[in-house]
C-alpha cells in the first residue's frame, strides 16, 4: 500500500511540476470536422507573473469552410482571462464569446460577491457563483495547473448564457493525431436524460495536459470534432525573470 501511495504521489508531483516550467505562450492549431463541413481553429494560451500572482489569458478563433461556412458565417472569437491558483487551477474573471459581426456575449465572475453575471444584447442576468466554476475555454486548460483528474470529475461550467454542473468520467487513451500518437487523459461528459449536448476532451500527458482533441455538440445539434495539427511553445515563464 505504501508503495502504491508513493507511486501515485510521484506522478501527481510530476504533473504539477509541469505547470512550473510552462512557456509564457503556447499556440495550438486545430482542424475542425463537422457533419456538414470543415474548418480550422487557433488558440493561444498566455501566462504571466504580476506582483507574485500568475495570470492567464486564452484566445480562441475558429472559422468554417465549405458548406459549413454557409451556416457558420464569420469567425467565432472566444476569450477567457483570470488568475492561476497554485495546485488548484484556473480561476476565471471574464469570458467573452463573439460570433461573426454580432456583439460579444460577456460573462463576469464576481468572486467577492459569489455571483456570475451574464451580459447579452444589452441585458444583464445574475446567478449564484459556485466555488471552482470554469468557463468552457478555461475548463480545457485547467488541468495544466492542478492534479490530473482520476476516475470521475464533477465541475461547474458555463458558456455565455448557462451555468451547469457536469459529471465527467476519466479514462486514458493513445490518440492518433496529425502530430503523431499521443498518450491522453480523456474526459467524457455524462449526459443527463434529454441532454443533446455531448462533450469529450483529450488532454495530452506529454504536452502539459494541453487539450489536443475536443468533440462537442453545438447549437442546432451540429457535432464538431476539433483535433490538433500543430503546437508551438515560446520561452519559459520563469526564464529571464
Amino acid at each position: 500500500m505504501k508503495l502504491l501511495l508513493s507511486i501515485a504521489l510521484f506522478f501527481w508531483v510530476g504533473m504539477v511540476a509541469h505547470a512550473e516550467n510552462l512557456p509564457e505562450r503556447i499556440d495550438i492549431e486545430y482542424v475542425l470536422n463537422g457533419s456538414i463541413g470543415q474548418g480550422k481553429a487557433h488558440e493561444i494560451l498566455r501566462v504571466r507573473q504580476e506582483n507574485g500572482v500568475q495570470h492567464y489569458t486564452i484566445d480562441s478563433e475558429a472559422s468554417a469552410s465549405g458548406i459549413l461556412k454557409l451556416i457558420k458565417r464569420g469567425s467565432i472569437h472566444r476569450h477567457s482571462e483570470g488568475t492561476i491558483i497554485p495546485h488548484t487551477g484556473m480561476k476565471p474573471f471574464r469570458f467573452t464569446d463573439q460570433r461573426g459581426e454580432k456583439p460579444a456575449r460577456e460573462v463576469e465572475f464576481d468572486w467577492s460577491e459569489q455571483r456570475i453575471i451574464y451580459r447579452r444584447k444589452g441585458q444583464e442576468m445574475t446567478e449564484n457563483l459556485p466555488s471552482g466554476t470554469l468557463d468552457e475555454l478555461s475548463l480545457a486548460y485547467h488541468f495544466m495547473f492542478t492534479a490530473p483528474p482520476r476516475q470521475t470529475l464533477v465541475v461547474h461550467e458555463t458558456d455565455y448564457h448557462t451555468l451547469q454542473t457536469t459529471r465527467y468520467t476519466v479514462t486514458r487513451e493513445m490518440l492518433d493525431t496529425p502530430i503523431g500518437k499521443l498518450a491522453t487523459i480523456v474526459l467524457t461528459k455524462q449526459r443527463e436524460q434529454n441532454d443533446p449536448f455531448k462533450k469529450k476532451i483529450w488532454l495530452a500527458t506529454d504536452h502539459h495536459l494541453l487539450p489536443v482533441r475536443i468533440i462537442s455538440t453545438e447549437k442546432h445539434g451540429l457535432e464538431v470534432d476539433q483535433i490538433v495539427t500543430k503546437i508551438n511553445y515560446s520561452p519559459l515563464v520563469n526564464s529571464a525573470r
